[in-house]
C-alpha cells in the first residue's frame, strides 16, 4: 500500500478539525443523548448538534467507542446510536491506540535525537471506517488499496459499517469484560509490594512497556529508516541495544521528567495504578480496561472529556486533566455550562 495516499487523507481530516473544539464522549454519554430520557439530556443533545452544525465543535470517536457501541444487542438501538455518532463526529475518529503509540514514540525519539518535533495534534485524526475496515483489506487483498479505494473507505459511515456487518452476517455483540476475580485476587496478593503510589505506577508502567517491547523495536527501526533511508541489517540488529528506549522511558518516568510526553504510555498505566492503589476499591463491572482506554484516547488530544463520576474523580485526583489541559466532567449542569460557547 502507498502510505502517502493515507497520509494525504489524514492531513485533510486534520485540516477539517483544526480550530474546532474537540469533545470526547464516553459511551454512556453517547447512549444518554441517544435516549434523551430527561430534559437535560435533550438540552445536551440539542446544544451539541447546534455547535457541530455551526462548525464550532466536533465529537470524534475512538475505536473503543466503536466496539462498546457494538455491545448493544438490539439492532434498532444500535443503528440509532450509529446515526447520532455519524451526525456529531462526521465520521472522524482519534487514531487507534497502536497508531498513537507509534506516533508518540517516533516523536519522542526525534526529540531525544535533537530532531524537530512533529505536532501530534495534526497527525492523530482519521476516520472510524479506516480504523475498522482498512486492516481487513490489508490482510486479505492489499492490491486493492489504491488512492481511490482508500478514499472510498474513508467515506463509509458508522451506520453503513453496521449495515454491511449485518448483511454479511458478521454483526455480533462485543462481549469483552475484564476478569474481575483475577484482578481482585492479584490486587490483594500484591498489595504489600509497593510503598507509594509512584512505586505502584512504575510497576504498572514496567508491565506495560514489557507488553509492547516488540512494537517499540519496530518503531525504532522505522525511525532509523526515516533518518538514514536504510533498513536495519541483521548484523546491526545484533549490535543495537533495543531495550535502551524502553529503559529510557521507564527511568525518565521514575525521575518524573516526562511531563506530557508519551501520553499513551503514561495514562493507561497510571489509571491502572490508581485503581490498585485505592485499597477500598474493588473491581466490579469488568469495564476498567475499556474505561482507561477512553481516558488515554481523550485527555491528550481533546479539549473536553465527558464521562462518569468515578472516572472523572480518578483523573482529577491524579491531575491528569491539568497535565493534558483537558476539561473533564461528569456533571450535566457543568457540561451544559461548558457548552455555552
Amino acid at each position: 500500500m502507498d502510505n502517502q495516499h493515507l497520509s494525504n487523507i489524514n492531513l485533510k481530516i486534520s485540516q477539517s478539525v483544526a480550530g474546532k473544539i474537540k469533545i470526547y464522549l464516553d459511551t454512556n454519554y453517547w447512549l444518554k443523548i441517544r435516549d434523551c430520557r430527561t430534559d437535560k439530556d435533550k438540552l445536551l443533545y440539542n446544544q451539541l448538534f447546534k455547535l457541530v452544525e455551526a462548525e464550532k465543535v466536533i465529537l470524534p470517536i475512538s475505536e473503543i467507542t466503536f466496539w462498546e457501541i457494538l455491545k448493544q444487542s438490539d439492532l434498532s438501538s444500535l443503528k440509532q446510536s450509529a446515526l447520532i455518532i455519524d451526525k456529531l463526529s462526521k465520521g472522524i475518529s482519534i487514531a487507534a491506540e497502536k497508531d498513537r503509540q507509534r506516533l508518540e514514540f517516533l516523536d519522542f525519539v526525534k526529540g531525544k535525537s535533537g530532531k524537530p518535533h512533529n505536532n501530534l495534534n495534526d497527525m492523530v485524526w482519521t476516520k472510524i471506517s479506516l480504523i475498522i475496515l482498512l486492516p481487513f483489506f490489508l490482510k486479505n487483498d492489499p492490491e486493492m488499496l489504491k488512492a481511490g479505494f482508500i478514499y472510498f473507505l474513508s467515506n463509509i459511515s458508522f451506520e453503513n459499517i453496521i449495515n454491511q456487518l449485518e448483511a454479511t452476517y458478521n454483526l455480533k455483540p462485543f462481549y469483552h469484560k475484564d476478569d474481575i476475580d483475577a484482578l481482585n485476587f492479584g490486587k490483594e496478593k500484591h498489595k504489600h509490594e509497593n510503598n507509594s503510589f509512584h512505586e505502584m505506577y512504575l510497576s504498572e508502567l514496567g508491565g506495560y512497556l514489557d507488553e509492547f517491547e516488540k512494537d517499540l523495536n519496530i518503531y525504532f527501526e522505522e525511525f532509523y529508516f526515516n533518518e538514514t533511508g536504510n533498513k536495519v541489517t541483521d548484523q546491526e540488529r545484533q549490535r543495537i541495544n533495543y531495550k535502551s528506549y524502553k529503559n529510557m522511558i521507564y527511568n525518565l518516568s521514575k525521575l518524573k521528567k516526562l511531563d506530557d510526553e508519551l501520553p499513551s504510555y503514561r495514562i493507561f498505566p497510571e489509571m491502572n495504578a490508581a485503581a490498585r492503589w485505592n485499597k477500598d476499591r474493588k473491581y466490579k463491572d469488568g469495564n476498567d480496561t475499556m474505561d482507561f482506554l477512553h481516558v488515554s484516547s481523550a485527555l491528550p488530544y481533546f479539549d473536553y472529556f465527558f464521562t462518569e463520576r468515578e472516572l472523572s474523580t480518578m483523573i482529577k485526583q491524579r491531575k491528569l486533566d491539568e497535565i493534558y489541559n483537558c476539561k473533564v466532567s461528569s456533571n450535566i449542569d457543568e457540561i451544559l455550562e461548558f457548552l455555552k460557547v
